[in-house]
């Protein structure tokens, strides 16, 4: 086999018994760290299990796409929400340790070459002190990041009517709608998830937030007129499984702001049903959102699926944190662009149909 053909083989094999592997993995792990059971108390077992799952699903998306950026920087976020709670890397690099342990025991010779190697990437990073952060705190000096900050207090002390009037405001000023999703509402978006993944907000304030954003995007785009109508249909859905679909809300306001009829259909939505979407609304882009590793598989899917049963061709363009951490994803999953960001979602699908942008 050559070594595509292994992770693939890999991959299935992981993903076919991900919690086998995982309760051995945590089952010895628990064992062999007597202080990190005690630490987790009676239910360390199925934590620790729980965990472990989650890596090895991982590792195999890394696999299947032979991309071990992918894994590895799940291992990087895993550790800094360890940290944020006040859990050394130890335990993290202890419970990787035991599952490759276990995947040299029960892994197939000739499927262990590329899942050892990608773990070992991962043991590497961990021992890495000076781990890169994505998540920079918004900095009060600039003026969209302060409007942003400001944003969040008044959403977080209850006025949601005030945080929407202020955007608005900036907005008749001169702030382009553009500018106020990316740099403004998005950018709230990013702040309360990473003071949520250092623990510094509960999960209801970060939905209060999510809401409150979903909101004013809806009323920031009824503001402005939109473009001259081009002609062009997108559709904008997240892959099944995927329930972050507030960048995918704005990508739609973009293009329609742009002159595009946008059918967005939001989170979670079935592999079967988008290409009979597609086809009803005679689409002529489809962005995909992938957030988690192990959607990427999915994703492929989904696109297989939609080159067989669509008659009329469509552009596919994925995008979202689980294409971020491997921009070239995109080419094996078989869609046809990548939107690293907002600020060239709309860029690409007038590049892929032809517009000028």
């Amino acid at each position: 086999m050559t070594q595509p053909d292994t992770n693939q083989f890999a991959a299935a094999i992981l993903q076919n018994s991900c919690q086998s592997f995982a309760g051995y993995a945590a089952g010895a792990m628990v064992q062999k760290n007597p202080e990190t059971a005690r630490r987790f108390g009676p239910d360390a077992f199925a934590v620790w299990k729980t965990h472990v799952a989650q890596r090895v699903q991982e590792l195999a998306a890394a696999l299947r796409m032979s991309e071990a950026r992918i894994f590895v920087a799940r291992v990087r976020w895993a550790r800094k929400a360890f940290e944020a709670r006040n859990h050394g890397p130890e335990d993290l690099r202890a419970s990787l340790q035991a599952l490759r342990d276990v995947l040299v025991e029960r892994l197939p010779e000739r499927a262990r070459g590329g899942a050892l190697d990608y773990l070992d990437q991962g043991l590497a990073a961990l021992a890495n002190e000076a781990l890169p952060s994505a998540d920079k705190e918004l900095d009060p000096s600039r003026p969209n990041d302060r409007l942003a900050l400001s944003y969040l207090q008044k959403v977080l002390s209850g006025d949601v009517p005030g945080a929407i009037d202020e955007v608005l405001r900036a907005a008749a000023n001169g702030l382009s709608v553009p500018a106020a999703y990316v740099d403004v509402l998005i950018a709230a978006e990013r702040e309360i998830g990473r003071l949520w993944h250092t623990a510094q907000v509960s999960v209801a304030e970060e939905h209060l937030v999510t809401s409150a954003i979903q909101r004013t995007m809806a009323v920031l785009a009824r503001s402005i007129p939109a473009a001259r109508p081009n002609g062009k249909t997108v559709v904008v859905a997240a892959i099944a499984n995927n329930a972050h679909d507030i960048g995918l809300r704005a990508a739609a306001n973009l293009y329609e702001l742009a002159g595009w009829r946008a059918i967005f259909l939001g989170a979670d939505v079935p592999e079967d049903d988008l290409a009979a979407m597609l086809g009803f609304f005679d689409a002529d882009v489809l962005l995909l959102g992938i957030t988690l590793a192990p959607q990427l598989s999915q994703a492929g899917e989904a696109i297989r699926l939609i080159r067989e049963r669509c008659e009329q061709p469509v552009k596919i363009i994925v995008g979202g944190a689980a294409t971020d951490e491997a921009p070239e994803a995109w080419k094996a999953l078989g869609a046809d662009g990548y939107a690293s960001d907002l600020t060239t979602v709309e860029r690409c699908g007038a590049r892929l149909v032809g517009l000028s942008s």
